[in-house]
């Protein structure tokens, strides 16, 4: 018995004959396979494209290699058309393929930056991003420093916003709080809490003494302890 699949193949493919009868209408049936059949391969390419466009930067699992494939094929088609552009003494934006001029520094198309051609002997400005000749001071197209001028370090007042670069000084000149590097956290200030003396007291006399390296009372020989203690209230 045949299958299903293979019958209509053999119709379509190897144009079996079929009964007089019905010839007409099965043409008609296997003109309505192969519409749908080439609709479906169309479908099929707009599903890959719209997954391909979604997961562009998803390069793992099988549909993974198959989108690094892409990937890489879109990326030698753009090299090669660049090359062509080369060749032909133009210059063209990577991004949306516009014609620019070879000193541009945006494309004027869509505001892509352009790369900068750095020959030997040339660096770029950090102002400007032109290509000028290295070694010099000052940029020839901007006219500002090619190397920025370190910023002096600063002290400031966490507290009224004073500052000074001074950096022994330890004390704002406004409100005496301690100073920190601009731009760094409060030290936490330290204060030192002089310790008041305490009276030593025998427990069992009442005997009192200031000199805190006296251990024993100097009337009944108890051991001595600070005064509010729990042995003194005993």
């Amino acid at each position: 018995m045949p299958h299903l699949e293979e019958l209509v193949k053999d119709v379509i493919e190897k144009r079996i004959a079929a009964n007089a009868a019905h010839e007409a209408e099965i043409t008609q049936l296997t003109k309505v396979i192969a519409g749908e059949q080439k609709e479906i391969e169309n479908d099929y390419a707009k599903i890959g494209e719209l997954y391909y466009k979604q997961n562009s930067d998803k390069t793992e699992g099988e549909l993974g290699e198959m989108v690094a494939k892409v990937n890489e094929s879109n990326k030698k088609i753009k090299d090669s058309k660049m090359k062509i552009g080369t060749l032909m003494g133009y210059t063209f934006c990577e991004t949306c393929g516009e014609q620019v001029d070879e000193d541009d520094l945006y494309c004027n198309n869509c505001g892509a930056k352009m790369p900068v051609k750095v020959l030997p002997g040339m660096e770029l400005c950090p102002h400007c991003n032109k290509a000028v000749r290295a070694g010099i001071r000052f940029c020839t197209n901007c006219g500002k420093p090619m190397q920025e001028e370190e910023k002096p370090k600063v002290k400031e007042c966490p507290s009224c916003g004073f500052t000074t670069e001074d950096l022994d000084m330890v004390f704002c000149e406004k409100c005496n709080r301690r100073l920190v590097m601009e731009g760094g956290d409060p030290e936490e200030e330290t204060v030192e809490v002089e310790k008041q003396p305490t009276h030593k007291v025998c427990p069992a006399c009442g005997f009192k003494i200031f000199d805190a390296e006296t251990m024993f009372c100097e009337k009944c020989n108890r051991r001595l302890v600070e005064e509010g203690s729990e042995e003194a209230a005993e």
